[in-house]
């Protein structure tokens, strides 16, 4: 063997030897690491390593993200205030939107009973009128023919009943035929009957027979009068306008009695029935008047998809206009409940409803599901005990800072 064979076979035998300590120094380690994986395996033979390393949450981690944590010192200074979950008497209170209205029922839109011009309109928007009161005069050529019947129909029969009287006179001497009194009594009652026609349809149409100004010519024009005691809450015609029967001139409401018109959702229709009481606020008026629904809506608005409720009221000061907005609050039966809240209490966090409930190291949002509430306490129907102590003020505050936590986990 040379000397370059012996340096080969020596240089062979340190890498085997180095590599055999290599292998003896990392039997150790390896047993652990498979121990460890051992010790991760469940019963079923799964490794939730890798559960761990992924940062995946545990069972309770949804409960720990809509906690709280706050000091009694901090709740104090958030002026949150803390009650406990109760039993109370509560009459449920609907609030709705409403408006006032004239009362359809007394409220009269008057037109000229036929073309022609405004002569003269002698009252203003939103003045007070007494019943047979002037408001405006219209000249109208077919009024004027109306009357000209009328009055040809009169004479008419003034003329049969001449006749009749005659015939009658000549019978009963012998004089005259009896078929001759016959048809001078249809003649008569030919004559009435036209007459009657004629001045009913000037009564119809409010006209009247008019002053004749000679005994050949009868008036072209009409004037047009209050009904009853009211106000003209709508006039949009001037003097000189050419109108038609169509045509709206003026209304004339009586607001000694309005209507108060609240929208209901048809959600809550089930809520509202004729007869309830009602509480009507209106910015104008120092209280609340009262009064009962007298009217629910059968049908719902196509665009509002709301329904109707009226309110009826007193109104003989005129203080209340057609026009002003109301807030009506209708009030039902009251009962009593077995656990209720504060109704600033009841909070929405992310489409669920909440309370918060006061836990030791703070506070923890409670899903609950609610039923009546009267505007100061709210039925709770599930999620909550009575007793539980709860934010009952500064709820507000809890929900924002809920919302400040998770958009914090969030990033």
């Amino acid at each position: 063997m040379n000397r370059k064979q012996t340096i080969t076979i020596a240089l062979m035998c340190a890498v085997a030897a180095l590599l055999a300590a290599l292998m003896l120094w990392r039997q150790p380690g390896s047993t652990q690491q498979s121990g460890e994986h051992a010790g991760h395996a469940d019963s079923h033979g799964h490794d939730d390593r890798h559960e761990e390393e992924s940062g995946a949450a545990p069972a309770h981690e949804d409960e720990d993200e809509r906690a709280i944590a706050m000091s009694e010192t901090q709740i104090k200074t958030a002026g949150i205030a803390i009650d406990n979950a109760k039993p109370a008497l509560i009459q449920e209170r609907l609030h709705l939107p409403a408006q006032v209205k004239a009362n359809a029922e007394r409220s009269v839109a008057l037109a000229a009973p036929a073309a022609g011009i405004v002569q003269s309109v002698l009252v203003s928007n939103g003045a007070y009128v007494k019943k047979g009161q002037a408001l405006l005069t219209v000249n109208s050529p077919a009024v004027a023919g109306w009357r000209a019947d009328a009055a040809a129909a009169r004479a008419r029969l003034m003329l049969a009943q001449t006749v009749q009287a005659r015939e009658q006179t000549l019978w009963e001497q012998g004089i005259s035929a009896r078929q001759d009194l016959d048809a001078a009594q249809a003649a008569l009652q030919e004559a009435r009957i036209a007459a009657a026609v004629a001045r009913s349809r000037l009564d119809a149409l409010g006209i009247g027979a008019g002053k004749e100004r000679t005994p050949d010519s009868v008036s072209s024009t009409v004037t047009l009068r209050a009904p009853y005691d009211g106000v003209v809450v709508e006039r949009p015609v001037v003097a000189g306008q050419s109108v038609d029967e169509t045509r709206l001139l003026l209304t004339v409401a009586d607001l000694s009695q309005v209507w108060v018109e609240a929208a209901v959702p048809g959600v809550n229709l089930a809520q509202v029935s004729a007869g309830m009481p009602a509480k009507v606020s209106i910015a104008a008026q120092p209280r609340e008047l009262e009064g009962t629904v007298s009217f629910v809506g059968p049908v719902l608005g196509e665009a509002t998809r709301m329904a109707t409720a009226r309110v009826i009221l007193p109104n003989r000061d005129g203080r209340l206009r057609p026009g002003m907005l109301a807030d009506v609050d209708l009030m039902g039966q009251p009962g009593n409940v077995a656990v209720t809240v504060a109704a600033d209490a009841v909070q929405t966090v992310h489409e669920r409803t909440v309370v918060f409930v006061r836990t030791g190291a703070g506070f923890r949002a409670q899903d609950v599901s609610v039923g009546r509430s009267d505007g100061k306490r709210t039925e709770i129907v599930k999620g909550l005990d009575a007793g539980t102590p709860y934010a009952s003020a500064g709820s507000f505050v809890l929900k924002a800072d809920l919302g400040k936590g998770e958009a914090e986990h969030d990033h």
